[in-house]
């Protein structure tokens, strides 16, 4: 049985180097997910952009969050380029550390939606529809840590760890990561839809 304050951590223990074997993966290969397919954009240029800044040429319906057992698990945690204590390092290709926080700020059940959108270039965009207890969260949070980083994991795959310039306040955010098929995969896996 799980306790809230357990939902809220990874599901491995960084100290096994779980984490930062598997958050150098997913960097270094370009955030895919299962079955989806890898995109123009890299994981550098992810791990450098801005959270929210891309504009939806094109979005899908939002999709409710259903408590589902089949349905992936979604995080959000913060991170910085600069060391923390506690936080993992995660070496990042072709250069440089990513320190992750291992506590998350918000998880699956702090969505009232999930929706994939395109930019205009055709990169995808994963945009998580925040209920207000999320919201809460993540604009207390993100005032506490200004000028860092949000880490989006949606199972066990980091797909993009943008900056953000100010506390967040807006109920949708929005993550670059990748390909339209990377956003869909990930809208539909965490929505629990086929």
């Amino acid at each position: 049985m799980t306790t809230p304050e357990s939902t809220r951590r990874l599901p491995w223990h960084p100290l096994r180097l779980g984490l930062p074997v598997l958050l150098a993966f997913a960097l270094s290969a370009c955030q895919t997910m299962p079955g989806a397919r890898t995109g123009a954009q890299g994981a550098s240029t992810t791990a450098a952009g801005n959270l929210g800044t891309a504009k939806p040429a094109h979005a899908d319906p939002v999709r409710t969050v259903n408590p589902s057992r089949e349905a992936s698990d979604l995080r959000v945690f913060l991170a910085d380029t600069r060391s923390h204590p506690g936080w993992t390092p995660v070496p990042l290709k072709p250069s440089g550390l990513l320190y992750v926080r291992t506590d998350a700020i918000i998880g699956r059940d702090d969505l009232m939606g999930i929706q994939s959108a395109t930019d205009q270039n055709g990169g995808g965009i994963l945009v998580l529809v925040l209920k207000d207890s999320g919201l809460t969260k993540l604009r207390d949070a993100t005032a506490a840590n200004p000028g860092m980083r949000l880490a989006l994991v949606v199972g066990q795959m980091m797909l993009a760890a943008p900056a953000y310039a100010s506390p967040i306040r807006e109920q949708k955010l929005a993550f670059g990561v990748g390909s339209a098929h990377n956003a869909d995969v990930a809208a539909r896996s965490v929505a629990g839809v086929p």
